[in-house]
């Protein structure tokens, strides 16, 4: 535990010394998780800006958990840093345990701050159930952190990183409501296929948490929310431990 969280320190202070990652993965999602449920406030009511706020916890999750991990890592991999730490007594499981760990840290970090941020400049309300609603961002920025290792894979070098995990955000912000209804004009098998993503199950339930309603409620609707994000946790884990790259690719 003490080498997880020796990696989990050294992958914080190596993410604060790149400004340019700490502004495209920290920064830009935190103005937009805050600023555009501010502008929906003022420009319409509190009832779109609070769809606006839930659609972009996808967003967030997909900026500063899925693109976070997977820059950082093909970072690491091309500098040779990792190939480093897998000469030091830490086992591959601690060093991705860790990197791992310090991404969804932030990303819950981040969410948190928006989820106070907002109702303080919006009509938007707090959670009417924090528990449920806690407990499935802390399990979407785990579950899409360990796709991002996993995708880093499939990255051939570090300046390819970012613009390779544009698609995944604009999909979550796509299936969240994000852009607008704009699912309303693809087929329904794309709808339900959109509703199948790990960011889209988190929004499910932030919705729950907000919405009129019991425990009782919130927990028989978590059933297939909580089964989704299961599900991908295990592929992203599957598929990191079988292609994750520790070393550069050969030209």
């Amino acid at each position: 535990m003490n080498r997880t969280l020796g990696v989990v320190k050294l992958g914080g202070t190596l993410y604060w010394r790149e400004k340019g990652t700490v502004f495209g993965t920290a920064v830009t999602p935190l103005l937009l998780g805050i600023g555009l449920p501010v502008l929906m406030h003022r420009v319409l009511d509190a009832r779109q800006a609070t769809a606006v706020f839930h659609g972009m916890l996808a967003v967030v999750l997909a900026i500063s958990g899925f693109m976070a991990i997977t820059v950082s890592l093909t970072a690491r991999r091309d500098s040779l840093v990792l190939k480093r730490l897998r000469t030091t007594e830490l086992t591959d499981r601690q060093i991705l345990a860790g990197e791992a760990a310090n991404v969804a840290f932030q990303t819950v970090l981040l969410i948190a701050l928006i989820t106070v941020a907002v109702p303080l400049l919006t009509g938007v309300p707090l959670p009417r159930d924090p528990l449920i609603y806690g407990v499935f961002v802390v399990a979407g920025a785990v579950v899409v952190t360990v796709l991002g290792v996993a995708w880093s894979a499939a990255v051939p070098r570090a300046e390819l990183a970012a613009p390779m995990t544009v698609p995944f955000f604009m999909l979550a912000g796509l299936a969240a409501g994000t852009f607008g209804p704009i699912t309303e004009l693809l087929p329904s098998w794309a709808d339900t296929v959109a509703a199948l993503l790990p960011t889209s199950a988190v929004v499910e339930m932030a919705r729950v948490a907000y919405a009129p309603g019991d425990l009782a409620g919130d927990l028989a609707a978590a059933g297939r929310p909580a089964l989704i994000l299961a599900v991908w946790g295990v592929v992203g884990s599957a598929a990191a431990a079988r292609w994750f790259r520790w070393e550069p690719r050969r030209s």
